[in-house]
């Protein structure tokens, strides 16, 4: 329905809450008669009738037999085109499809109806610079250290079998026979060589309880009642009674802090040398975290100073995406928990998504070829391929978008830094 073919709309339009518009758009008679006179001759031009040849059937049979589909076709193409004319008439951007109602349509008339639509957001900047915020970096202490060099130690540790009861520590390999499953969860009546590492922290207590004292050949029923927020989602909140049948107990041997030991985790020959690099990487984590936690910071006090509403229909597709990543994975979802749960996080992440841009714009701050050739080289760095490489995949998986979004968010942040006081502090 080109402009220069029709008369303008009357089309208006009423303020919602917070970023809803409701348009009232009309369509003049003489744009609805024009629309299905050409629908009609379409149809003559495709119709089919015994005796005529095609597009030579006269337009008086063509409307006494396709005068219904002609006004459903008429309307299915005049309310879209109408639509969007009248947004780009008003000066609109909506953020999706519009919602249609109280739709008047007939031959000859004007066709009218409502559309109910969300708007992008108009920001206003306020506070967004002169912020003070402190900058802590967490020391490094002996037991981050030992805990670091005891992580390496358990990755060469050896297990050796030993034919006395089982201690705290010990490897116990055992068969699970499923003798009740309260929930039917688990599908396997039987589980083999299961490794079960006693009073490791990522073992149910009830396991390293029971199994504690026990010695090779020994059968021992075991009640399980697994957490609602269990790893496994196929096992949490069920209850099953396992009989363990134990196969093997097994002593762990760590290795002796040498150099010997130095050589055979890490490039370095000796274990000082090691020990000094750990501590290097265990400051730079502490200094990354602090710098990590001032950025949430930072972005925290702008959102909290520059508040507006969301609007509804970013809000719902946020929180769509939420609950279709925790579906991915296999998670069971009460999406009415979820929802209630992350609508604030969702708030303030679509506020800063937009305030960001907007402080771009204030500030004229622009993303340039060498800000991307940097993000590409860190990229390759961090993921050991060659930059070539590193591009290629970006290029395939359709990221470049992404890319310059968050170059031009941590430009921002660093522009935020740089024209705020940073206090750090040990």
């Amino acid at each position: 329905m080109p402009e220069s073919e029709n008369k303008k709309l009357n089309v208006k339009v009423r303020n919602g809450q917070s970023w809803t518009r409701y348009l009232e758009i009309e369509v003049p008679a003489e744009n609805v008669t024009s629309k299905i006179e050409s629908v009609y001759e379409s149809f003559r031009l495709k119709a089919k009738i015994p005796g005529f040849r095609p597009g030579k059937v006269p337009m008086a049979i063509v409307k006494q037999r396709f005068a219904n589909d002609a006004k459903v076709e008429a309307l299915e193409q005049l309310l879209p085109e109408a639509y969007q004319m009248a947004i780009l008439q008003e000066n609109l951007i909506p953020l999706g499809s519009p919602k249609v109602t109280d739709v008047e349509f007939d031959i000859d008339k004007p066709l009218r109806f409502k559309a109910e639509i969300e708007i992008q957001p108009q920001i206003t900047l306020d506070k967004y610079k002169g912020f003070r915020i402190e900058k802590k970096i967490e020391k490094v202490t002996e037991k981050d250290f030992n805990n670091a060099v005891e992580y390496l130690r358990d990755k060469k540790a050896i297990f050796h079998p030993v034919k006395r009861p089982s201690v705290n520590g010990d490897l116990v390999i055992v068969d699970l026979l499923k003798k009740h499953d309260q929930l039917g969860r688990l599908k396997e009546d039987k589980l083999e060589n299961v490794e079960i590492y006693l009073g490791s922290d990522g073992v149910l207590d009830v396991f390293s309880k029971e199994l504690l004292g026990v010695s090779i050949g020994e059968m021992k029923n075991i009640s399980v009642e697994y957490p609602q927020d269990y790893f496994d989602k196929n096992l949490a909140g069920d209850k099953i009674m396992f009989m363990a049948v134990v196969k093997e107990v097994k002593k762990k041997e760590l290795p002796e802090l040498n150099d010997e030991f130095a050589a055979s985790v890490s490039k370095f020959k000796t274990l000082a040398e090691m020990n000094e690099k750990i501590r290097q990487d265990l400051g730079m984590r502490s200094r990354d975290e602090a710098t990590r936690r001032m950025r949430s910071e930072i972005i925290k006090r702008i959102v909290e100073n520059n508040k507006f509403d969301v609007p509804i229909s970013l809000i719902d597709k946020y929180l769509e995406s939420v609950i279709e990543d925790f579906k991915s994975k296999g998670e069971t979802v009460d999406e009415e928990t979820v929802r209630r749960q992350y609508r604030p996080l969702g708030e303030n992440f679509i506020r800063w998504s937009y305030l960001y841009r907007e402080i771009a714009g204030q500030e004229k701050i622009k993303i340039e070829a060498e800000d991307r050739k940097k993000w590409v080289e860190g990229f390759a760095k961090a993921y050991n391929v060659t930059e070539d490489k590193a591009r290629e995949y970006l290029a395939k998986t359709k990221r470049i978008q992404d890319i310059d979004e968050s170059i031009l968010e941590d430009k921002v942040v660093e522009f935020i830094i740089k024209n705020s006081e940073i206090i750090t502090t040990e």
